[in-house]
């Protein structure tokens, strides 16, 4: 393949899978606020984050990148639930004292009624977590016993009602969502490395390349594109 045609189709990768991305997080900056590279929705960074042009890192002492809430982080168009994926890459320097690890969330606590989704990984599992507009919960987890020090490229899609989680290119698990399983448009913002409300399952490692789309998922193809062997396939401006 020749070097025009290389890149076109790089392009053309990228354009499928982030062609409906509504924030896209680098998370390569070593000063200021953590870029939105599509919206401007640019996050605060609360504690002690390490940064060193290629990651930030999270320690388990309530270090967060805030967001705050905004419709496109909510997958819904008022009515019908949207297709959505999130998409982060991750290393662990440990699993905690619980074993647990917030992602990225947008959720408060549960006495709070102002929940919408979490994932997360949880005693040896990924999980996605998310609520409807009576406040059911409804999730879908994986087996997942992370490496020290390697790297993982996860995300959760939806296409029409099925949602599903992956890792390193591969869709591990698919569940379909209950019938009438509307989405909850809520205030809470978004959390990169914790969540909102306890200290108790913050991420000990390392977080980049994090993007939220919101109105189409992603394939198989579109995941296996994105993994790169291993490289991943940043964001195009």
């Amino acid at each position: 393949m020749g070097i025009i045609a290389a890149s076109r189709l790089r392009e053309g990768l990228r354009n499928s899978m982030f062609g409906n991305a509504v924030a896209y997080y680098r998370l390569d900056e070593t000063t200021g606020d953590s870029i939105d590279l599509v919206n401007g929705y640019n996050g605060t960074l609360n504690g002690s984050i390490g940064r060193n042009g290629e990651y930030y890192t999270f320690h388990p002492e309530n270090e967060f990148v805030a967001i705050a809430d905004k419709d496109d982080f909510s997958f819904t168009d008022g009515t019908n639930n949207t297709n959505f994926v999130i998409k982060t890459e991750v290393v662990f320097k440990s699993l905690g004292i619980n074993n647990r690890a917030w992602l990225v969330s947008k959720r408060e606590s549960l006495s709070s009624g102002v929940q919408e989704w979490q994932f997360i990984y949880i005693q040896n599992n990924l999980g996605f977590y998310i609520w409807d507009t009576s406040n059911n919960e409804f999730n879908i987890s994986t087996e997942f016993t992370p490496t020290i020090g390697q790297k993982y490229i996860i995300g959760v899609t939806l296409n029409g009602t099925t949602l599903s989680l992956f890792i390193d290119g591969v869709i591990e698990q698919t569940e379909n969502l209950p019938v009438g399983f509307t989405f909850f448009n809520g205030s809470s913002i978004v959390k990169l490395g914790d969540e909102a409300f306890t200290t108790r399952v913050t991420l000990d490692g390392k977080l980049k390349e994090t993007v939220i789309v919101k109105g189409n998922g992603w394939t198989q193809q579109n995941i296996t594109d994105n993994y790169n062997n291993g490289n991943g396939i940043t964001y195009n401006l």
